[in-house]
């Protein structure tokens, strides 16, 4: 039985998928599906579309019995993970550096240069989980909301966006396998096997806090309010070949005032490293006083907004390490420049940042703006820093894999982090571990 708080999200989510749940084979997993569950779910797609304020007296399933008669099974034994073999970094060949750098990486290795390794050289992704998933959907609703004319950008429009996405994914081999629940059955044979079946109501409650996040979106800005040409810009990947040496790039001092003592680049060659990352949305603003316009780089975070609640320099460190990814993207903007020539000068008038928070302490939206600097010696020198930072990550991870030693790549003590449970699938000392 659906229940009332989960019950707007299921309805819209199983319409284009109660026909293919049924008898579905999945790689290897054995889905178990009632035919009570069926007919329950046909009863609530008419009831949905015909008589969504009455649902609750129409939806009336007997739920008492059942039997095995009205299982539908269609199955393959789950493999054992317990025989997998632990891993030896010799088996994953010759440590190389990676093609390109993007922010997460970035940041990931800062915090984590094990984590790093295992993901980015190993290629031992973490696995996607259901935080993940929502922010993918939640994503993908607020790009695909423009695509409509601003009348029509309603809140229910938004939400039955992020249905029918994920009414198409749901099934997918990336995100099969979070609503899935296993329990032990008997076999008659000496092979003992497990039904997964689906965890409606835990999809159900999972799909409800997605579709509170638009909510809070549209609280703080309305997008029938936004016209075009806004958003100029949507998931819009930017990549660029940077500098390894900084004082080389656009944003250096000695690039845009060659008059100007500007210090002396550090490498006789133009040696670089490639970049790459994707913008949420670009748009164009006022800039406040004034009737020109710049450029501005919104990015959704569907996690909670930091709290500000420290010291002025805890405060401002914090704000600085959350606009880190939106710098860089900005940065890539900048080295971009002219590409944009048809769109006109406000692509070169990049100024302004936004963290669009779809939650917070409070439980609502809070976006976090951020001004580079009214000119552009002001906002180079913001970028300037960036690029030194990005160029000496390169240089760290470069002069590790050099060593071709696992263990140089250290750990860190965050409980949360990837590098512990990915740790435990290698053989015991061949990966640094804590003393």
């Amino acid at each position: 039985m659906f229940t009332d708080r989960g019950l707007g999200f299921s309805l819209a989510v199983i319409i284009m998928t109660t026909l293919s749940v049924v008898g579905r084979v999945t790689h290897g997993f054995r889905f178990t599906v009632t035919k009570r569950q069926q007919k329950q779910t046909q009863q609530s797609c008419c009831i949905y579309f015909l008589q969504s304020q009455r649902w609750k007296s129409a939806l009336a399933v007997d739920t008492s019995s059942s039997s095995s008669s009205n299982d539908v099974l269609v199955h393959m034994d789950v493999p054992d993970a317990s025989v997998a073999l632990p891993l030896h970094p010799d088996q994953l060949g010759p440590m190389t550096m990676p093609s390109s750098l993007s922010p997460s990486a970035v940041l990931e290795f800062k915090k984590c240069p094990q984590s790093y390794l295992l993901q980015y050289i190993y290629n031992l992704k973490q696995p996607t989980s259901r935080i993940l998933a929502k922010g993918t959907m939640c994503h993908e609703a607020l790009e695909k909301i423009f695509d409509l004319e601003p009348p029509e950008r309603s809140l229910e429009t938004l939400h039955n966006l992020l249905r029918a996405s994920w009414s198409k994914q749901r099934y997918s081999d990336k995100y099969r396998f979070l609503f899935e629940t296993t329990t032990s059955a008997s076999s008659q044979s000496s092979n003992s096997s497990s039904d997964v079946q689906w965890d409606l109501e835990g999809e159900a409650e999972w799909g409800q806090s997605a579709l509170a996040l638009l909510s809070n979106y549209y609280q703080v800005e309305d997008p029938r309010e936004i016209k075009r040409p806004n958003p100029l810009k949507r998931e819009m990947w930017l990549r660029s070949h940077l500098t390894v040496d900084p004082t080389l790039g656009v944003t250096a001092t000695n690039a845009n005032n060659p008059t100007t003592d500007a210090p002396t680049p550090t490498t006789t060659n133009n040696e670089t490293f490639y970049i790459r990352g994707i913008v949420d949305r670009l748009d164009l603003v006022k800039i406040p006083g004034t009737k020109r316009v710049a450029m501005k780089i919104v990015d959704y975070k569907t996690g909670k907004a930091p709290e500000l609640k420290y010291s002025k320099p805890m405060n401002d460190k914090i704000v600085e390490e959350a606009f880190y990814q939106l710098k860089v993207y900005a940065l890539l903007l900048r080295e971009k420049g002219a590409s944009f020539d048809e769109e006109g000068p406000a692509w070169n008038n990049l100024r302004f940042l936004e963290l669009f928070y779809l939650t917070s302490e409070s439980g609502r939206a809070k976006p976090w703006r951020y001004d580079l600097g009214e000119t552009q010696e002001q906002r180079d020198e913001h970028l300037q820093t960036i690029h030194q930072d990005l160029s000496q990550v390169w240089q760290d991870i470069s002069a590790l894999v050099a060593l071709q030693d696992p263990k140089a790549f250290v750990g860190c003590d965050r409980s949360f982090c990837y590098c512990h449970k990915c740790r435990e699938r290698f053989v015991p000392g061949t990966l640094w571990e804590p003393k």
